[in-house]
């Protein structure tokens, strides 16, 4: 590419960029970014959006799609090629923010044919592009593939260079954060719902279920409604609860709120006396089904005059501030910072640990008043730690001078000059972790029911940003 056609692709991109951020419904921005992909000098522009499972559950493209393309995407042997084609096979052919497989490397031909023979390999030109050449992109939210862009059919029918992908590339990371800020806003949403319906209610247990319906999760506060265990339930089709006398009006909400991505609620009357409360509440990633969560309660409502406050506070925060900044860690640092205040906390930590897991490393300090490296926070993971303890037992816990004596506390409490401690558990998987730790007065916080739910929701939120 040459310098003139650079800056021409240049002044197309931030003009087109002008336009895109004055749109404020995605369908729509991404629908205008497929099509400025065409002005860079390509005719077929993809985007498949995907599920955890790697199911296409929408494509965006710039030209007619047939009718049944979506169903050949997700067919076993099209999901097995992508399962290929998202992992570190593919290492080798990276291109800048692509991955480009040409027809005329052997072993790439292998990948992309799906592993039928070639007898006669079509020669072409190193710098020419052949009609089956794979070029794509990998668009991730929290190291999970949610989309995966493909540019076909250059204009000039030139390969593409690391030269001539550099404009695209830029084009790239700007639709990644907006497909990035949508699932933000999606985890919000659901994140907001499942607040609320536990509020407004007295919790019993939570039921998760996947696309297919599946049951992930059972928790067993519900080994006293079914008679099944929880672990039992796990893996089984939801349609199990029929045996255990959940009628089919349930179901029906079920799937309606699948359907229309809307919050049911539902109630069962059981011959015991006792009233059940079921809300149903499903999680969308970009516009589609990916799980459904399903909150088991009875009881009388509690106060929610404090909680919906703070909710409102903190959409308000991730609608105006959060989604349209750019960098990742001021993102992080608002919500940090928006938690502090809300409850008057001290000295913001995050830990994440070591590869070994034999520390816990501070990665982040926040002070207004002290210039302290995150480093001198570093202790060893163990029990004599909150944040450790936090993470092991994967629950909000807090510590106060005269209550249990921890070591590591109390070293960071003398360093301080602080006496009470709040550790918050925000990514606690098998492929990552990290904990929230902030300090306060001690005798001004209590871990109140409602104060659990606006914390656990902010993790939740912060999660996406570290």
């Amino acid at each position: 590419m040459n310098t003139l056609n650079t800056l021409e692709n240049l002044t197309v991109l931030g003009k087109e960029l002008l336009e895109i951020s004055k749109e404020a419904d995605f369908n729509t921005r991404v629908n205008q970014i497929v099509n400025v992909f065409k002005s860079l000098g390509w005719n077929k522009v993809i985007l498949q959006l995907i599920d955890r499972f790697l199911v296409v559950k929408k494509v965006f493209s710039n030209f007619p799609l047939h009718g049944d393309y979506i169903n050949r995407l997700n067919a076993p042997k099209a999901i097995n090629m992508r399962r290929i084609l998202l992992s570190n096979a593919v290492n080798k052919w990276a291109m800048g923010n692509f991955v480009y497989l040409p027809w005329r490397d052997n072993e790439a031909r292998n990948l992309i044919s799906d592993g039928v023979e070639i007898a006669i390999p079509i020669k072409v030109r190193k710098d020419q592009w052949h009609e089956n050449d794979l070029l794509f992109s990998v668009l991730g939210h929290q190291r999970t593939p949610v989309a995966i862009l493909i540019l076909d059919s250059p204009v000039d029918g030139r390969a593409p260079t690391p030269s001539t992908i550099k404009i695209p590339s830029l084009l790239t990371l700007y639709l990644k954060e907006i497909v990035s800020n949508q699932v933000y806003l999606d985890t919000m949403k659901t994140s907001t719902e499942l607040v609320n319906a536990v509020s407004s209610t007295d919790l019993i247990g939570h039921i998760k279920t996947d696309p297919g319906d599946v049951i992930e999760e059972v928790t067993p506060s519900l080994d006293n409604i079914f008679p099944e265990s929880s672990s039992n339930l796990t893996g089984k089709s939801l349609n199990l609860l029929v045996q255990y006398g959940v009628p089919e009006t349930f179901f029906e909400k079920y799937d309606s709120a699948k359907k229309s991505l809307e919050v049911e609620t539902f109630i069962q009357h059981l011959q015991t006396g006792q009233t059940f409360h079921f809300t149903i509440i499903p999680e969308a990633i970009l516009g589609s089904f990916s799980c459904m969560h399903i909150l088991v309660c009875t009881g009388e409502a509690i106060n929610l005059s404090k909680i919906s406050h703070v909710l409102s506070n903190i959409i308000e925060l991730v609608r105006d501030k959060i989604v349209p900044e750019e960098d990742k860690s001021k993102k992080r640092l608002l919500l940090i910072n928006w938690l502090k205040d809300s409850f008057h906390f001290r000295y913001p930590r995050i830990y994440i640990p070591s590869d070994d897991e034999a520390w816990l490393r501070c990665v982040l300090f926040a002070s207004d008043n002290l210039n302290i490296p995150p480093s001198e926070f570093d202790h060893p993971f163990n029990r004599n730690s909150l944040a450790v303890n936090s993470l092991l037992e994967k629950e909000i816990l807090t510590l106060e001078e005269g209550e249990k004596h921890l070591r590591d506390v109390r070293k960071i409490w003398d360093l301080l000059k602080t006496e009470a401690t709040i550790a918050i558990p925000v990514i606690n998987t098998a492929a990552q972790k990290a904990v929230a730790v902030f300090d306060y007065e001690k005798g001004t916080f209590k871990l109140t029911h409602e104060n659990k739910l606006i914390i656990k929701l902010w993790s939740q939120l912060v999660a996406l940003v570290i």
